[in-house]
């Protein structure tokens, strides 16, 4: 009895004291952390790694082909190891990644060819291969790196240029898209046909307005029409000179040519004893005795492995005046041997972003390359729809759009968050204002993207470019409007002298001035609904920009409905951290003000909002990091995959809130799910998610400094 009275009284101070608990709760959040620090490393491994210059390995097949790519993952499927290689040459091989099984291949590690070069294109992914000849200049293949980096910055000049004159064309559309706007204007206004005057030129019986309309469009249309002949023909110069500019490249896909007879012997050791018929499957026959053969050193660990040297080897032919040619020659069982071409390939020079041999890079030039590539990606326009170059468009896009709705919500939730904290009368109603912002808090965000979409920009946008029509909108006939303007006017008289009726201080009101109160607000409720019904049902009013419809300017997503829709989304973020913050402020501080004889408002502007700036800050870069990492509201209310213009740039009004833009969580999505190449896509999709918590990450931490540096400047001396 003693011994088990002392097991329980044991295991009973075990459980008092929490040891199980203890141990869960800290297993828990063991836990919690390794997942996160899991997800956070998978991510920075898979987002470094991306932009990272890799070896391109050339890969014998075993029926006579060969695979290269740079080796991305290898795994193990059912026994046998599979390489999954990104090939590149896609608009040769219709595939930016392929997977490769072992059992495939001749040998098991690849040739790395030191004269091949990576190609990083505008267009069609990278292109990987050997340059053969260059267009423009006859350089020995030892000086092509100095000749394509001298003919890259003249090609630059030459797209500048050619930038600058397309620049100019678009003013000039402009410009007379602006004219054709004026005459519809006249033409919406005076209700007559503009079009017809301004093709045959007749003023006669127009108004001066339309006169001047027509006029302005003609002096147009004779100033563009003298302007655009001369910069077609700038262009098209500019083009032409472009279009010269061609590097040839030899691809690791072969081209059968045919069999000759030759020693097998002679040919490892590089000697060719009869170039005839070599000469004839080249196309050459008549300089056969000028054809040079040389074999191409493979080096360890590339295609002549033990067991398979004697198989393939690699050569180059020099023709007299013509360029060196690579070809595959693989010995045949009856004594031949089997002639391939390297196929030929040509790219524009101007087509090429960057270029280098990519197996004869050391360490340090790697880390120049990936410097560069990480450059381009931040500050750089995308290319091949996002997959490749740069995400300064999504950056910035994403940037301007959160700095917009931080500049929205910012006022309303204080400002929200200081009355019902520092005015309003507790009871009921707050209560349920209360619980409903936080309700608010947990609505996905879908949600809020579907009443954008649908208040936003059909019916707010929609009012602001045709008036109530476009907004779905029935105006009311002209005598009836101002039938209920005059009601309008009524009402408000009615309400402005309830409420001056009603005021009085609330401790010394009666019931019937009660009442007042009461029904002086339900009147300048039923004012205001009064003036939003005759805003949507006015007749004399037709949009900001009826001249340009159909084609909406606000009634679609755009900067200004994305930036709206997350500031309700993070509303509450912000007022439940300002209430919050105002809650923590201690009372000692406003009853030592009202003790020294300042009022309500004195007290708050000078001793409350100061103590509880960090938390007011805090909440603002809260709203911020969650405004930028959203994306189910942006696939709806403003955020495309690709956009031609910035939101916010250097032309007036600088700021274009009916623009759409690209933001970085909408690109991800779009990459990974909606490309038309998800695998290309996916190594860029790592980078961009990457970028984007790094962004959140620093937002975050950034508030936590404020919050901590703020708090010790206006932290009180208090028991």
């Amino acid at each position: 009895m003693i011994r088990s009275s002392i097991r329980r009284s044991a295991r009973s101070q075990i459980a008092a004291q929490g040891e199980p608990m203890v141990w869960l709760s800290g297993g828990m959040f063991a836990i919690a952390c390794l997942m996160i620090v899991s997800l956070l490393a998978f991510v920075l491994w898979q987002g470094l790694w991306t932009l990272w210059p890799r070896t391109y390995s050339i890969y014998g097949r075993k029926d006579g082909t060969l695979v290269g790519g740079e080796l991305y993952a290898k795994a193990s499927l059912e026994g046998q190891d599979t390489l999954y290689l990104r090939t590149g040459n896609y608009d040769v091989s219709n595939q930016h990644f392929a997977y490769v099984s072992s059992s495939e291949l001749v040998e098991q590690s690849g040739w790395l060819a030191p004269d091949l070069w990576l190609v990083e294109r505008k267009e069609w992914g990278n292109l990987y291969g050997f340059p053969k000849q260059l267009s423009w200049s006859q350089a020995d293949p030892e000086d092509f790196v100095r000749v394509v980096h001298e003919g890259m910055r003249q090609t630059a000049k030459i797209d500048r240029e050619l930038g600058e004159a397309k620049n100019e064309l678009k003013r000039i559309d402009q410009h007379i898209a602006e004219a054709r706007l004026g005459i519809r204007r006249v033409e919406l206004a005076e209700k007559i046909d503009l079009q017809r005057a301004a093709e045959t030129g007749s003023l006669e019986g127009l108004s001066p307005s339309a006169r001047d309309a027509v006029s302005n469009l003609g002096l147009r249309n004779r100033q563009a029409d003298e302007t655009m002949v001369e910069i077609n023909d700038r262009i098209a110069g500019l083009e032409a000179q472009r279009a010269e500019r061609t590097v040839v490249f030899e691809l690791p896909i072969l081209d059968p040519l045919g069999t000759i007879t030759a020693d097998w012997a002679d040919l490892r050791a590089g000697r060719l004893r009869d170039p005839t018929g070599l000469a004839e499957l080249l196309g050459a026959a008549k300089d056969s005795s000028g054809l040079s053969f040389s074999a191409e050193p493979m080096g360890d660990g590339g295609l002549s492995e033990p067991g398979v040297e004697d198989q393939r080897l690699v050569c180059k032919v020099t023709i007299p005046g013509e360029p060196t040619r690579r070809l595959m020659i693989r010995r045949l069982e009856d004594g031949r041997v089997s002639v391939e071409a390297f196929r030929e390939h040509s790219i524009l020079l101007a087509d090429m972003v960057r270029f280098f041999p990519t197996n004869r890079l050391g360490i340090f030039q790697r880390l120049g390359v990936y410097a560069s590539r990480w450059w381009e990606f931040l500050s750089g326009d995308p290319r091949e729809a996002g997959m490749e170059g740069g995400f300064f468009p999504a950056i910035w896009g994403t940037v301007v759009m959160t700095i917009v709705m931080s500049l929205a919500v910012m006022p309303f939730g204080v400002l929200a968050a200081l009355y019902m904290r520092e005015y309003a009368k507790s009871g009921w109603l707050l209560s349920v204002i209360r619980i409903s912002i936080n309700n608010l808090a947990g609505v996905p965000s879908i949600v809020y993207g579907v009443f954008g979409l649908s208040f936003f920009c059909y019916i707010v946008g929609g009012y602001i470019d045709g008036g109530p029509i476009k907004a779905g909108f029935e105006p009311w006939p002209s005598a009836a409007w101002f039938s209920a303007l005059g009601g309008l006017a009524i009402v408000g008289l009615i309400a402005f002298a309830v409420s001056i009726f009603s005021g009085q201080a609330e401790a010394r009101r009666s019931p019937l001035r009660t009442v007042l109160s009461w029904s002086a607000g339900l009147l300048w409720l039923l004012t205001l609904g009064l003036i939003v019904w005759l805003l949507v049902k006015s007749p004399h009013f037709h949009g900001f920009y009826e001249a340009q419809l159909p084609n909406p300017t606000f009634g679609k997503g755009c900067l200004l409905w994305a930036a709206l829709t997350l500031s309700l989304l993070t509303l509450p973020v912000v007022i439940v951290a300002t209430e919050e913050a105002l809650s923590a402020v201690p009372n000692s501080l406003r009853e030592g003000s009202y003790a020294c004889g300042a009022g309500k408002w004195q007290t708050i502007h000078r001793i409350v909002l100061p103590y509880a700036r960090p938390g007011i800050i805090t909440g603002f870069i809260l709203a911020m990091a969650r405004g930028a990492g959203e994306v189910a509201p942006m696939m709806l209310v403003g955020a495309i995959p690709l956009a031609t213009e910035l939101p916010l740039d250097g032309e007036f009004p600088f700021l274009h809130g009916s623009r759409s833009f690209m933001h970085l969580g909408f690109q991800i999505y779009s990459l990974g799910f909606q490309s038309q190449n998800s695998e290309a896509a996916k190594p860029m999709v790592f980078t961009a998610t990457l970028l984007l918590l790094s962004i959140v990450t620093v937002l975050n931490q950034t508030a936590i400094w404020l919050r901590a540096s703020l708090r010790k400047r206006f932290q009180s001396s208090q028991f």
